[in-house]
């Protein structure tokens, strides 16, 4: 069963469509979310979140039920940019990138696979890193068959961008955890080093817990000193961020620039709530 979660359309119903407008859709294996920035415009004007169980349902019925419940998909995109937020991806250094190695990598780190589309990110910063992703073949063909002039990259990507040209450096350890329906993205930089990249699948704050004490003891970064950001969809009454605050004590969320908010948006959610999504459209 597909459920939209989350529905924000501020200027959609009063804005002539236009070619220049521009679709951005994340998708996972629990969600597909979707914004609009309209031509000549800065912020985001219109906002769609879809949560699934892709194990439970195909992607054809997936989309099919999506495009029937959703707003922004009644209107025509000629630049749609996609970023794919699946896991079997692996950074790895530019100087030992060809296609042969990219392979190998994914298959030592996620096991074998077939009937699936290899892909691969140049990373925008001083580190010298590409992001090699599989898709599922069925997948890219659903995508490409629904959407129309698809620019593909990874989520990925785009999140090492972001954290790793930020012009504060952080001495020692840095964590940044993104939520999302059952799914949290982890980076960690050591004196602004990459050294994790991961996506988490949980289903209870047990699991949460579990996997940030073992990052924690496993890359030896302090609980005291280590300044870790949150931002996702993750409530602060919750057991989940009651876990975080027990665990470290530098805790933060990511802000948002101003020219990215929503239009004549009300405040029904966070503002960190949006802030992963929002983040891929600058």
């Amino acid at each position: 069963m597909v459920q939209k979660q989350i529905s924000i359309y501020g200027e959609l119903e009063t804005q002539s469509p236009f070619n220049s407008d521009q679709l951005v859709l994340e998708l996972s294996n629990t969600h597909i979310a979707m914004m609009v920035k309209f031509s000549g415009k800065k912020h985001v004007g219109a906002f769609e979140l879809f949560g699934f169980d892709s194990n439970a349902m195909g992607w054809y019925d997936i989309f099919h039920q999506v495009r029937v419940e959703s707003i922004i998909l009644d209107r025509s995109y000629n630049d749609t940019r996609l970023f794919f937020n699946l896991n079997e991806a692996v950074v790895m250094p530019a100087q030992a990138f060809n296609t042969n190695a990219a392979d190998a990598y994914l298959t030592a780190v996620h096991g074998d696979s077939t009937n699936h589309i290899i892909r691969y990110d140049n990373i925008v910063s001083d580190a010298g890193l590409i992001n090699v992703y599989r898709i599922k073949k069925s997948l890219h063909d659903i995508v490409n068959s629904n959407l129309m002039m698809v620019t593909p990259r990874h989520v990925y990507s785009k999140l090492l961008e972001n954290v790793l040209n930020n012009n504060v450096i952080f001495q020692g350890a840095f964590l940044k955890l993104d939520f999302y329906n059952n799914q949290m993205n982890v980076v960690l930089l050591k004196n602004g080093i990459l050294h994790l990249i991961q996506s988490y699948s949980y289903q209870t704050p047990d699991d949460v817990l579990y996997y940030l004490l073992n990052i924690a003891e496993k890359f030896d970064i302090s609980t005291t000193e280590t300044p870790v950001e949150v931002s996702g969809l993750i409530d602060i009454k919750s057991q989940y961020f009651d876990y975080i605050e027990k665990i470290f004590k530098q805790i933060s969320f990511e802000t948002l620039k101003a020219d990215n908010i929503f239009s004549n948006y009300s405040g029904e959610y966070p503002p960190h709530y949006f802030t992963p999504f929002l983040n891929l459209t600058v």
